[in-house]
């Protein structure tokens, strides 16, 4: 995974060094929000049904959360409509699920909860592809993959309203895969020459862990960005 994000790295560089040949690059920079959580890809047609539901695993409830968004870039001109624009930023993600639990015994059956609160940073690179339909607006298409850095997930278990402590977890993900990678789709409206506003959906297409579960989890978000282009 780590020589999937160097190969995009390299890529991104390449196309940039051709492309400076067609336009001066313009540098901006990025702030914004992610409205981030995780998607059970099984319980959804995002994999084309190739992620099969688990036999007795009930279905799980997840919260967005917002977390921040931090970012440079660099916007090269390839024509009279399309742009390239590499964004290196500073990303965080998280996410708030809840399962059903069931305990049975040879006379009681009790009822409870699980809840698990992800937060994950990461070091992020997009290069998108920006279409120009008019010079106040764009079509925004393009990979993503990142490089996590730091990660927390706490979890809490309540049986009949009372938590269970030799079950409560406060530390790293268990088996959390340092890369990431997606898909970004989006828009641009340009407020002026140089200040726009972006409307962002992020789409992960690898599992945020690596342990078998009976769940697969990935990452999506959409994101409000401001930009500014010097």
């Amino acid at each position: 995974m780590k020589k999937l994000l160097l190969l995009l790295f390299i890529s991104s560089l390449a196309l940039t060094s051709d492309a400076q040949n067609l336009s001066v690059p313009h540098y901006g920079i990025k702030v914004g929000l992610n409205y981030s959580n995780l998607n059970f890809t099984q319980y959804n047609y995002l994999f084309f049904g190739l992620a099969e539901r688990t036999d007795g695993y009930a279905k799980p409830t997840t919260t967005y959360t917002y977390e921040s968004k931090v970012g440079a870039y660099i916007d090269l001109k390839l024509s009279a409509n399309w742009h390239l624009c590499n964004t290196v930023s500073f990303s965080s993600m998280g996410s708030i699920t809840n399962l059903d639990q069931t305990w049975e015994t040879d006379t009681l059956r009790t009822y409870g909860n699980k809840k698990e609160t992800y937060f994950m940073d990461y070091i992020t690179l997009d290069p998108t592809f920006k279409y120009y339909v008019n010079d106040r607006f764009t079509l925004n298409i393009g990979p993503s993959i990142s490089y996590l850095i730091t990660n927390n997930v706490k979890r809490v278990v309540t049986e009949e309203g009372v938590e269970r402590i030799q079950e409560a977890y406060d530390g790293e993900i268990v088996e959390v895969n340092d890369i990431d990678a997606g898909l970004n789709i989006g828009i641009s409206v340009y407020l002026t020459d140089h200040l726009y506003i972006e409307l962002n959906r992020y789409i992960g297409m690898i599992g945020l862990e690596n342990q078998d579960d009976g769940y697969n989890k990935t990452l999506q978000a959409t994101s409000f960005s401001l930009g500014y282009t010097f």
